[in-house]
């Protein structure tokens, strides 16, 4: 397979995965603001976490003065001066898609071509500021665009080189805003002065879409606990561990000679990542100990992909017009 092909298809996966993420986390922020109405601080604080998930709360403040509620919306779903803005990386998925077309099923660049050049534009083109309904239709729009794709991919998509290299973007994506969410959550709660026991995850468990999942398997909803079963489940398809074996799947799919350096070097890397994870006792670490563990294992994460692109000279394109 043509290395600008593995390319596209990697980045393909994972800017759908970061839409999709992203689009899931301003719903739960949308309706979170519409419950707290009245209550300023207490949303503003929540609207930071998603800034600091979704984008850069430095870049952000480099072209605003302050963060504000309508602007912030603004800047993470339409801003060109934000490189992960969702119409942004929409755009990125559906160029990516064009590259491949002969490597992925025909109705999946159709329903990317299609979204991108009605749904999208008929937004783009809407006065500001935009209802927070239509808001919130929108990004429910491309959230059902998003699974159609992913059902497309898994159901009609030989298991070769073109569907693992989707696989190991996919699942890369998912590790690393896993950990973003958890570091984020865990930072904000150190000003609380609440300990990770005393204090609620219910918003991390939201932001993550985890809730039904983890009600079914556990009744205490403190925050320590949701970053254990975030982190550390093995069945939860957000979870960091399930992410990672995923990976690791996806890399011996792809280097069939297991004695090979391409492969030493990225399963070694990935098979240490998972035992760190196994082995981290989250019930005896502090504070501040769980967030220096979060950013050691996200900068774990990072440096994987870093490999992982060397490997396949996968560089992440430029999505601007």
């Amino acid at each position: 397979m043509l290395s600008r092909v593995a390319d596209a298809l990697y980045w393909m996966a994972r800017y759908s995965e970061r839409t999709q993420s992203n689009a899931h986390i301003l719903q739960v922020q949308l309706l979170n603001m519409l419950e707290q109405s009245g209550q300023e601080h207490a949303y503003l604080d929540h609207w930071e976490a998603v800034l600091a998930i979704c984008a850069s709360k430095e870049e952000y403040l480099a072209n605003y003065s302050a963060i504000r509620v309508n602007p912030l919306i603004d800047y993470l779903l339409f801003s060109e001066k934000n490189g992960n803005a969702l119409h942004v990386t929409l755009r990125a998925i559906r160029e990516n898609a064009r590259v491949t077309r002969d490597s992925i099923p025909t109705e999946l660049w159709e329903i990317q071509n299609t979204f991108y050049l009605t749904k999208q534009q008929a937004i783009l083109t809407r006065e500001r500021p935009i209802p927070l309904i239509e808001l919130q239709a929108f990004l429910q729009e491309v959230r059902k665009t998003l699974w159609m794709e992913n059902g497309l991919i898994e159901s009609t998509m030989d298991r070769d080189l073109p569907f693992y290299f989707m696989q190991v973007g996919k699942w890369l994506e998912r590790a690393e805003k896993t950990l973003r969410m958890t570091l984020s959550i865990v930072e904000q709660q150190k000003l609380s002065g609440l300990s990770l026991l005393e204090d609620d995850g219910s918003f991390l468990l939201a932001l993550t879409a985890a809730r039904e999942s983890y009600m079914r398997k556990h009744c205490q909803t403190n925050l320590l606990a949701v970053i254990r079963y975030l982190v550390q489940d093995e069945h939860f398809p957000c979870s960091v561990m399930f992410c990672l074996k995923k990976i690791e799947e996806a890399i011996t799919a792809i280097e069939h000679d297991s004695l090979s350096s391409r492969f030493l070097t990225q399963h070694t890397n990935i098979r240490s990542l998972i035992l760190a994870i196994n082995h981290l006792d989250f019930w005896q670490m502090t504070l501040e100990e769980t967030m220096t563990i979060m950013e050691e294992r996200l900068s774990q994460c990072i440096a994987f992909s870093d490999t992982f692109s060397t490997v396949y000279h996968l560089y992440e394109p430029s999505i601007q017009p």
